[in-house]
């Protein structure tokens, strides 16, 4: 399973990482290391003589000229790549300058954090919920090939926030591979939502209160209190917590989250510097500020809930609480961002933490009670625009694109574009006012992707087995 990078990246597309964020994930770090005070490793002047020497030999002798920054910067990447964690990673000046500089909560762009691998800039992370990217559909380890056409191939992570970034309502259109896919999709840019708590009654059942927590913030936790109160108003009794997608953000914002469901003194995590535990956290009045969720309430989780969000499942599994859905993410890591010299960061991981019961989620995830998942058309990836889909096409793309139909009731089967599949797409365009063609253009697929969301959301198996779940 592909570890992925601390949610707080400073590479954030959607939204840039600002000064509180970062001093609360320091504070947090440092709250934890201070119980340990054992003398840091130091090493001696001698231990660095040869990076000096290989400095020296490469400054005064190297055929071409040479920059001091890049060496330097060169020497720092290598040591952070030596450790063979893809959470620890050195970020130089030119990727951090412009992003640094956003401390603002949102602007306008796609809601999609990125990060390069192979000189490709990758999804790092579930894009941000009702943002631009999530609407799309796009995934973590999704690959942006092109830009309006402009290929992304070995230009810098802030080069290409400068190509997708723009004014709300303008359009950017990317070209995406997914594994051996690849895909376009036009994407309207807006203003990524601030809010990482929404909540609200279920529509047939208005005693239960549904609230989503897409990521974990500095301001999570409150947010998640008010709605609990507004909900409880509302005539809520029970409740559904969504963690689905929700890729973990400030873990001491999910610890509070999940002192609100337990009792004083019951353990929340544990934390290990890896050679011993140096912090046992538990619930109390100190990080509830004595607020306390007693309704029956359910979780539902997939394998995109990580970091904070599988620390909060985990917690309240331990009390017994029910857990739905498929195995988390599995990420057991805690990384904090240190300034290096002037401008640049290194992103480290320094801690590890655990489940109340000791055991690591890394590689592993947080087992649900009950297994239940989306439908397997729920997971198949958006229909590419890059291609005007009519009788002849054929292969995988075409075989989604089947399948999608057959789902929403219309009957086509196979991977190619037959006149089943035409009859079908000629029937969606009749029931929604648009050219009768029978061919897939843009404004088609858009109909279809919008009935498949529907259909989905329809038929959520997880959300549907917490309802009954709780009625019990």
């Amino acid at each position: 399973m592909q570890k992925r990078t601390l949610p707080l990246s400073i590479f954030f597309i959607a939204i840039a990482a600002t000064a509180i964020i970062t001093a609360v994930v320091t504070h947090f770090v440092e709250q934890k290391q201070a119980l340990n005070n054992e003398s840091v490793v130091k090493i001696t002047r001698n231990d660095l003589d040869e990076v000096q020497d290989l400095y020296d030999l490469i400054s005064t002798n190297y055929v071409d000229k040479v920059s001091q920054e890049e060496l330097i910067q060169g020497a720092l990447k290598g040591m952070t790549d030596s450790l063979d964690d893809p959470d620890s990673k050195f970020l130089t000046a030119k990727e951090t300058k412009e992003l640094n500089a956003k401390v603002a909560g949102t602007f306008e762009g796609i809601g999609a954090n990125l990060e390069l691998k192979n000189r490709l800039p990758i999804i790092d992370e579930v894009p941000l919920k009702n943002s631009p990217a999530e609407k799309a559909k796009l995934k973590a380890n999704d690959i942006i090939l092109e830009v309006d056409g402009k290929s992304t191939k070995d230009k810098s992570l802030d080069q290409v926030a400068s190509l997708i970034r723009g004014e709300k309502g303008t359009q950017v259109k990317l070209l995406i591979q997914r594994e051996t896919d690849k895909f376009e999709v036009s994407l309207e840019r807006d203003v990524v939502p601030e809010d990482t708590v929404k909540g609200t009654i279920d529509e047939k059942n208005p005693t239960v209160g549904s609230i989503q927590i897409d990521n974990f913030r500095e301001t999570t936790a409150l947010e998640f209190r008010t709605i609990i109160e507004e909900l409880r108003k509302q005539g809520a009794k029970t409740f559904v917590i969504d963690l689905r997608q929700n890729a973990g953000g400030v873990l001491a914002e999910a610890e509070r989250v999940a002192s609100y469901f337990l009792q004083n003194g019951d353990t929340i995590a544990q934390f290990s510097n890896n050679d011993k535990i140096i912090s046992i956290d538990k619930a109390g009045k100190k990080i509830d500020q004595g607020f306390k969720v007693k309704e029956p309430t359910v979780f539902l989780v997939d394998q995109e809930s990580s970091f904070g969000s599988e620390l909060l499942a985990a917690a309240v599994k331990n009390k017994n609480y029910p857990i739905i859905g498929v195995h988390t993410f599995g990420k057991g890591t805690v990384q904090s961002v240190h300034s290096i010299g002037k401008d640049n960061y290194v992103q480290l991981t320094v801690m590890k933490w655990f489940m109340p019961d000791g055991k690591s989620v890394e590689g592993k995830g947080v087992t649900p009670t009950i297994e239940a998942d989306y439908p397997e058309y729920g997971k198949l990836p958006p229909i590419s625009k890059e291609s005007n889909w009519r009788i002849g096409d054929s292969g995988d793309p075409i075989k989604n694109i089947n399948t999608i139909l057959n789902a929403l009731g219309y009957p086509t089967d196979g991977s190619v574009f037959n006149e089943a599949t035409r009859d079908a797409v000629t029937k969606i365009q009749n029931e929604n006012n648009l050219p009768a063609t029978g061919a897939l253009d843009d404004k088609t697929v858009d109909v279809l992707q919008e009935k498949l969301f529907r259909l989905v959301k329809a038929n959520d198996a997880a959300y549907a087995k917490a309802i009954e779940t709780l009625k019990k």
